[in-house]
C-alpha cells in the first residue's frame, strides 16, 4: 500500500481503513482509531446475474461479506431460491 510505504520512508503519517491494517506486516506502526472523526460508509459490489465465479471472485466477496457462504452467492447471482428439503 502506497500510504504505509511513504510512512516507512518517514515521509508523514497516514489514514488508511481498518481492515488495511495488517497487525503481523504492520505492528512496528502505532495506530490509532480515528473512527470518531468519520462516518461509516458501505461497500457495495454489482455482478451480473448469471455470471460464472472462479474461486478467486469468491474469496474476493467473502473479504467484504464473510457471512455469505459458496451457496447464497450463488443463489443471489442466479435469482434462485435455494431448493427446498425432499
Amino acid at each position: 500500500m502506497v500510504i504505509k510505504t511513504y510512512v516507512e520512508l518517514g515521509l508523514g503519517v497516514g489514514i488508511i481503513a481498518q481492515m488495511a491494517y495488517e497487525p503481523a506486516r504492520d505492528g512496528h506502526f502505532a495506530m490509532q482509531s480515528a473512527s470518531h472523526l468519520f462516518a461509516s460508509s458501505l461497500t457495495r459490489l454489482a455482478l451480473r446475474r448469471g455470471t460464472y465465479l472462479r474461486s478467486y471472485m469468491y474469496d474476493f466477496i467473502k473479504l467484504f461479506a464473510p457471512h455469505l457462504s459458496h451457496e447464497a452467492i450463488d443463489i443471489a447471482l442466479g435469482g434462485t431460491e435455494p431448493a427446498e428439503p425432499a
